[in-house]
């Protein structure tokens, strides 16, 4: 009984350092260099910003304000002083006065527009890594972060 233990157990043992001297076999290499890869992305931040435009706007009827203040004028003037020309100094007087309150006004639109500005960001990609194998040096690019002297199995 005990050979059949003693037996099995060392085709178990031989088996198995066999199994691991075969990973080992295998394609293997121990890295030599690290170098972190960062990619740069452009891409575009909108902001918004309230726009305003001034309009000036004149009142159309500045021609008839002109007529009814010249009349006014005219009819103040007449009454004021029988003097010959009287009136018409007035109907110049009433339309200086209809000029200068002629109804001008203003008004305001504002809007909101979107503008973007230009933004870079860094950001991780992958690691470059230089591996020492049997068979000479190679690079090969990696997602997981090793260091210098770790050992890594090759497909």
């Amino acid at each position: 009984m005990k050979k059949i233990i003693i037996i099995t157990l060392t085709i178990i043992f031989s088996n198995a350092s066999l199994s691991l001297a075969g990973q080992f076999k295998g394609r293997w290499g121990v890295v030599i260099g690290v170098n972190p890869v960062n990619m740069t992305s452009n891409y575009q931040e909108p902001y918004t910003r309230v726009i305003c435009e001034k309009f000036r706007h004149r009142n159309p009827n500045n021609f008839a304000n002109m007529a009814v203040g010249g009349l006014i004028g005219s009819v103040i003037g007449n009454k004021l002083s029988d003097v010959h020309g009287a009136g018409t100094i007035g109907a110049l007087f009433g339309s200086m006065m209809a000029i200068d309150n002629s109804s001008n006004y203003s008004s305001e639109t504002c809007q909101e527009k979107t503008f973007y500005r230009n933004k870079r960001v860094n950001h991780f990609s992958h690691y470059n890594l230089r591996v020492r194998t049997k068979r000479g040096i190679i690079n090969i690019q990696s997602s997981t972060p090793y260091s210098v002297h770790d050992i890594i199995y090759l497909n």
